[in-house]
């Protein structure tokens, strides 16, 4: 829904936002649920694609609440969100902030040639046409002047000014009060109770979606958009993912805690997404997560294969996405068919990258119906990597049950690696990419190469990539007890911002992944001052995926909450790069 007749800085604001509406594809309030549908039955019932703010002020208050909370003063100098907003369009008299903004187009073509009508709040539509708009009386009726010369159509009705960049558009426009009702039926009242909780909402039909990529794609190379439309629309993956779509919906809720992005997509019934998710059978019985050390950590992942239809499922995805499996080590087929599900988590070590690498005190659970077996095959796979491949040569060694300085048994394994001597190599790679590849593996597993242990617990097999017991144990108290990382009570409040029962989820802490890149840098000669020191207070990032079958039809959501201490942060950084002097150090 690309609003051609936006002028050029205005268009430059909205097209970020409008971006992900073209391409795509926590806090209830309820006041705001009734606004969205009074503002959605503006919507006639032949648009292909629309975006809501359901109250202008509301986001207003929301943006100036999260601002505060991120602590960053400077954010807040340029005034109220929404008067920066407003200004930007250079809209004067007569705008009530207090309303919803609508925006729409009514088919693929118009779309592709960014054709469509705007809905502007107003307190007084005869005062707001005339301080923003000059009559054309060359044209036809309706039509008018922005201040900078450009013609648009305009139309006055009780609470709204509809802007377009055809007449018919305006002499055709019928409202339709059932919109969101329509939507509430497609995605179920769970759904839509979270659409109802929204600061912005953009729906689009899934059959435009692949008519416009090509357009899209090229209105966002015409506009320097590299992320957005280019980003998404551009991508194979995602293209594959449209053409099998009904409906894909996204929508941004700010809050004074964080800014939430969340999407669902619908599929048809008989396509291939809706049939894979007939294989999805059911999930893990336990909290994705669960079975992670509760520590201060880097990155932490849970992954629900049964989520996804098993390990065949997956595959099945892969296929569909079009993503090559075949060189996918073939013990992961051995084992595939009994694994259900995976955690994985880095968590800070006291002896730091340049002792002990990244991954010094990280914990790795394979969740599965057949652990002896996954165990033979990790055995396996660690001993087939002994070789030469390009320039590197490796050594492996695994042993079963080895005995343990502090006592107990644990399966040991390492992997030592080297530049091959040159008569030994082989044309798979470059002593140049050898030399890389070995110094991210250092910063990885430390000076010493990958050692690590492992041991079944249960139902699963618990791996470290290092040889301190403390991490082992560690590992196995939280992989038998299943009350772990998921129980932290920050990542359990932030749930809420998450898709209920997700197949996939992860969380970032930013502040942590900060120290840890600082400690990377300062490897490198004069690279300790290239990365700001980030407050290891924040909270994290969090990501949650949920796939499954809702009326034999395939449901995709996913969500993405940022804590407004890191936009605080991120936001703050921009600014600061972008003010500083040309040649000093974070200036352009």
């Amino acid at each position: 829904m690309l609003i051609r007749f936006l002028p050029v800085a205005r268009w430059r604001v909205l097209a970020p936002v409008l971006g992900l509406l073209a391409a795509s594809l926590i806090f209830v309030r309820p006041a705001v649920a009734d606004r969205l549908e009074d503002a959605l039955g503006l919507v006639p019932s032949n648009a292909v694609a629309w975006g809501a703010i359901p109250s202008m002020s509301g986001l207003n208050a929301d943006l100036a609440d999260m601002l505060d909370r991120a602590n960053r003063p400077e954010l807040a100098v340029a005034g109220r969100p929404i008067d920066v907003l407003v200004s930007q369009f250079g809209i004067s008299a007569g705008f009530d902030e207090r309303g919803a903004l609508v925006a729409w187009t009514t088919s693929a073509a118009a779309m592709t040639e960014g054709d469509g009508v705007i809905a502007i709040p107003v307190e007084d539509a005869g005062r707001f046409i005339q301080a923003n708009f000059k009559p054309d009386p060359k044209e036809q009726a309706m039509a008018y002047r922005w201040k900078d010369g450009e013609l648009v159509f305009v139309k006055s009705i009780d609470t709204h000014v509809l802007i377009s960049t055809r007449r018919e558009y305006l002499v055709e426009w019928k409202p339709d009060a059932g919109t969101f009702g329509a939507l509430e039926g497609r995605f179920g009242t769970d759904a839509a109770k979270e659409m109802r909780s929204t600061d912005l909402l953009f729906w689009i039909d899934g059959g435009v979606l692949a008519k416009t990529r090509e357009a899209a794609i090229a209105a966002a190379d015409a506009n320097d958009l590299e992320i957005g439309v280019a980003g998404l629309a551009g991508n194979e993956a995602m293209q594959r993912l449209g053409d099998d779509a009904e409906d894909f919906v996204i929508s941004v809720d700010v809050d004074a805690l964080a800014i939430g992005l969340r999407s669902w997509t619908r599929f048809s019934s008989g396509g291939a997404w809706s049939n894979l998710a007939k294989s999805a059978t059911g999930g893990l019985d336990r909290p994705l997560l669960g079975r992670l050390p509760m520590q201060a950590f880097y990155m932490a992942m849970g992954i629900d294969f049964a989520g996804f239809g098993g390990y065949q499922g997956m595959m099945d995805v892969l296929e569909v996405l079009d993503i090559d499996t075949s060189e996918l080590p073939d013990w992961m087929a051995t084992i595939g068919p009994s694994m259900r599900g995976m955690e994985f988590a880095m968590y800070p070590s006291k002896l730091g990258v340049a002792m002990g690498g990244a991954l010094n005190d990280a914990s790795l659970l394979m969740d599965t119906t057949d652990p002896e077996a996954l165990r033979n095959a990790i055995g396996t796979a660690i001993e087939g990597m002994q070789g030469v491949t390009g320039a590197i040569e490796r050594k492996t060694v695994w042993e079963t049950d080895a005995t343990q300085r502090k006592g107990g048994t644990a399966d040991e394994f390492a992997m030592t690696a080297e530049i091959a001597p040159s008569n030994r190599r082989t044309d798979e790679g470059t002593v140049g990419d050898a030399s890389l590849q070995l110094t991210v593996e250092k910063m990885l597993f430390g000076p010493r190469g990958l050692k690590g242990l492992g041991q079944t617990v249960g139902d699963g097999y618990v791996m470290t990539f290092s040889r301190r017991p403390d991490v082992l144990q560690r590992s196995i108290q939280a992989g038998t007890a299943g009350v772990g990382l998921s129980s932290d009570p920050v990542l359990a409040s932030m749930q809420s911002w998450l898709p209920a029962d997700p197949d996939f989820k992860m969380f970032i802490d930013v502040g942590q992944l900060g120290k840890l890149a600082r400690q990377i840098a300062a490897l490198f000669p004069g690279g300790a001052g290239l990365i700001p020191e980030l407050p290891l207070t924040m909270p994290p990032i969090g990501v949650g995926v949920a796939f499954g079958l809702v009326d034999e039809k395939a449901s995709l959501e996913w969500a993405v909450v940022v804590p407004s201490e890191v936009v605080g942060v991120a936001v703050g950084n921009a600014i600061e790069q972008m003010i500083a002097p040309p040649g000093a150090e974070g200036g352009t």
